[in-house]
């Protein structure tokens, strides 16, 4: 019988085994569970205080925003409100964020007697959106209402693209809330350039966050995250063919669910109930396809911030070097035999993070973002 493809290679989908982030969903568990926790009275803040910002920082296409979204599912039978903002750029977030304070100021159980007169006046003007813009300054006093009645978890994603004004802010209003005690988690994702953001920020509570440092999935899970979708589902994989898939993927959640669909789709075409070394073998050319649109998007990134110079030393740095280098040996390869001072070769290196080419974990480690990039980087660099 046919079934639907449970393989999406998507940038904010949870795949169909999230394998390998058992470390990460503890902590969002623990951050959703001490926001449900009791409170000092009924509608009080938390007698114990909410959990401090957490941070996921990671490249692009190994899972932070799906780990966002399936925080949003284990939170919706815990009587939890999650919402969600992305994409916040200069010109447009304070529009964004006026929508988005008016969609907070529709309070589920709201009880007019629990709320200060000021906070019930700044909801009753917020819900005149648009005809009344919601300024910043009410972003306490509604979010404190709405915290009185109900929990909530707030997911700030692709944090490096915010405005900076209006993230300084939106940070600075949501750790009074914090101090306060009142039932709020925040959680920030973003590439590894959001801390070179963050920095930005005139928010020193920042550098309070938990961090979390995703990259690739180690081998086991990486075979977890390709075959048990098919095992899941009555569909048997042998061992071999396992064996060539993962290989494929780089270790890389996005490469595994390029891998699982292709091979997935194969299936259905022959309507097989086994995944065997032939039936992989004859998707081999659509999946390097793919790989190559990834490598492509990087590469281009690259070229568009002439910054290719930069990258082919910094990729033979890597290379050459016994041990992983920190950012700071990083800066000093670009620099070496140029005119960038020191600020220049750390703008630099940011957007080398930003492109995509390298990331650093939180031991202040350079890694290859994907180190089969760096071998398609070099033919193609070297023509």
């Amino acid at each position: 019988m046919s079934l639907t493809n449970p393989f999406t290679p998507g940038f904010a989908y949870v795949p169909p085994h999230m394998a390998g982030r058992d470390p990460e969903h503890k902590l969002l568990r623990e951050a959703l569970a001490t926001i449900t926790g009791p409170r000092k009275n009924k509608c009080g803040p938390l007698l114990d205080g909410p959990p401090p910002m957490l941070k996921i920082v990671g490249p692009r296409g190994v899972g932070k925003t799906a780990l966002q979204t399936w925080t949003e599912e284990e939170a919706k039978p815990m009587d939890v409100d999650v919402e969600g903002l992305a994409y916040l750029p200069s010109g447009d977030a304070e529009h964004h964020l006026s929508t988005f304070l008016c969609d907070m100021a529709y309070i589920p159980g709201f009880d007019r007697k629990q709320v200060s007169d000021r906070e019930y006046q700044v909801i009753k003007e917020a819900q005149d959106w648009p005809h009344n813009p919601t300024p910043i300054q009410d972003y306490e006093g509604i979010m404190r209402s709405r915290l009185r009645f109900r929990p909530l978890m707030l997911l700030l994603d692709e944090v490096m693209h915010y405005d900076l004004e209006v993230l300084g802010k939106m940070l600075h209003h949501s750790q009074v809330l914090i101090d306060e005690g009142w039932p709020m988690a925040v959680v920030l994702a973003g590439i590894p350039t959001l801390d070179a953001h963050l920095e930005k920020v005139d928010a020193r509570f920042v550098y309070r966050t938990k961090d979390i440092y995703i990259n690739r999935l180690d081998s086991a899970a990486t075979s977890a995250a390709v075959g048990r979708p098919f095992t899941d589902r009555d569909v048997s994989v042998t061992d071999d063919a396992l064996e060539m898939m993962t290989s494929w993927t780089d270790d890389y959640s996005y490469f595994t669910q390029v891998v699982g669909r292709e091979v997935w789709d194969a299936k259905e075409k022959a309507d097989c109930a086994e995944i065997d070394v032939a039936l992989v073998q004859g998707v081999e050319q659509e999946v390097w396809e793919k790989r190559l649109d990834i490598y492509g998007s990087i590469y281009e990134r690259l070229f568009q911030g002439l910054l290719l110079e930069q990258a082919g030393k910094v990729v033979a740095a890597i290379e050459a070097a016994p041990e992983p280098l920190n950012p700071e040996q990083v800066c000093t390869c670009m620099a070496e035999g140029t005119e960038l001072d020191a600020q220049g070769a750390r703008d630099a290196y940011n957007q080398l993070l930003h492109a995509g080419l390298v990331w650093a974990d939180g031991d202040c480690r350079v890694h290859a973002t994907l180190p089969s990039f760096f071998d398609y980087f070099k033919k193609r660099y070297e023509r």
